[in-house]
Formats: structure tokens, C-alpha cells, sequence
């Protein structure tokens, strides 16, 4: 079991530099393609559906960058009997109609990846199937081919636990020190940091405390990013 305790150094994001290098690995929701606001609404709204009171805001902030696994230990602590259905399955039900017709790639993202000339992933706590319906949706999907799409699935290790950043790293044949994860969310970043790997985090508003509290580096836009470490 991993605590979310910083336990590596971190330093400015100026002082980042691509070409320190070999591996870029991306989280997915959030990261890629926009797709948290859409995801966690759907959430909001299918409790809501359940009789549970909440708001968008209150699930953005409970489940964004966690497993399903602490939705479904949520709902069968707060609902007596549980929900009256296959919850899990009808939310990627609903998710994949709300994806394939609104979901878009975070902005200036896809010109980033295109000014990468070193390797490039993905690894999400998602399931593979869903980062498909995603990535394609968001027309992403040509920059990273199936054998460098990895899921928290397939090793049953969730963020931020580090085996699956370890194991991309692994697979994709670039030790640690050479990669650098970009992500969303403080689960992830600390996945990358239980890692001992370098992490870079997406947070467009940067209001959140957990990542200033313990210095986390932040960037605003891709742009920004561009700007400092390309």
C-alpha cells in the first residue's frame, strides 16, 4: 500500500528538458482528451439517479484520477443494498454514447505530441477498451499504436501505486530516469513519484492544493509546456 507522501525531489519546470528524455508517458482522461468533465457529470448525475445527493463538483473532486474500484466501495458503503444494477457496466454504456459524440482532445495537445521526437504512451487507470473509444474519438488514436496503450487492468495495480508506470517503462524498454510522465490529476502525479520517475502535471486552473502543497511542477496549457521543455 502506497500513502500519497512526496518522496522524491522535484524542481521548477523550467528546469525540465525533453531532450533529458527517451519516453514520454500520458495519462488519458484529462490529459489527452477531455473527457473528466464529461465522465464525472455522467457520475453526478447517474447517483443523483440513485437518490444520492451531490453535485458535479463534489465527484470531480472525490473520484478524479482514482479506479472504479472506490466508486463501487463508495456506492456499497452509502447505498444499503447497493445499486440496483450493473452500475460499472451501465456507466461505460452511457460514457461510450457521450464520448464517440462530444469528446475532444485537450487543447494543443495533439501539436505537442507532434513535436516529440523521442517515444510516447499512454498509461491510465482506466480500462483499454475505454482509451480506445477515447483516443479514437478524440483523434488521437494513429499517435499511439495498441502495444502503447497500457491499462491499470491488466496488472491490477492502480495509480499511485507505481507498478504500472514501472511496468510501461519496462515494457516500452526505457528505464525510469529516462521517462517522464504528464498528468492530470495528484493520484497520478504520486503514482509517477512512488515511481521515482519524473512527472509534469496538466492543471489548467491550478487550484489544486494537494499538487502546491507539495510542489508538484504544474503547467497551464501544452503551449506553456512547449515553451519550457521542447
Amino acid at each position: 500500500m502506497y500513502l500519497l507522501e512526496l518522496t522524491m525531489k522535484t524542481k521548477a519546470i523550467e528546469a525540465y528538458s525533453i531532450h533529458d528524455y527517451d519516453l514520454v508517458i500520458f495519462d488519458c482522461d484529462g490529459t489527452l482528451v477531455d473527457s473528466e468533465h464529461l465522465s464525472n457529470t455522467l457520475l453526478a448525475e447517474m447517483l443523483r439517479e440513485l437518490g444520492m445527493e451531490c453535485n458535479d463538483e463534489e465527484i470531480i473532486e472525490m473520484f478524479a484520477g482514482t479506479s472504479f474500484e472506490k466508486i463501487t466501495a463508495y456506492l456499497e458503503e452509502t447505498l444499503a443494498s447497493g445499486p440496483p444494477f450493473d452500475f460499472e457496466k451501465e456507466f461505460r454504456k452511457r460514457c461510450k454514447v457521450i464520448f464517440e459524440n462530444e469528446l475532444l482532445p485537450i487543447d494543443g495537445v495533439k501539436q505537442f505530441i507532434e513535436s516529440l521526437d523521442c517515444k510516447k504512451c499512454v498509461a491510465s487507470n482506466g480500462p483499454l477498451e475505454k482509451m480506445q473509444i477515447t483516443l479514437l474519438a478524440a483523434g488521437l488514436k494513429s499517435y499511439f499504436p495498441d502495444d502503447c496503450i497500457f491499462s491499470a487492468y491488466d496488472i491490477q495495480k492502480w495509480k499511485p501505486e507505481p507498478e504500472l508506470f514501472l511496468h510501461t517503462s519496462a515494457t516500452m524498454d526505457i528505464p525510469p530516469n529516462k521517462c517522464l510522465v504528464i498528468e492530470d490529476t495528484y493520484h497520478g502525479a504520486m503514482g509517477a513519484i512512488n515511481a521515482n520517475i519524473d512527472v509534469l502535471v496538466y492543471s489548467p486552473k491550478n487550484t489544486d492544493n494537494k499538487l502546491l502543497q507539495k510542489g508538484i511542477p504544474t503547467f497551464a496549457s501544452f503551449r506553456q509546456l512547449a515553451n519550457y521543455i521542447l
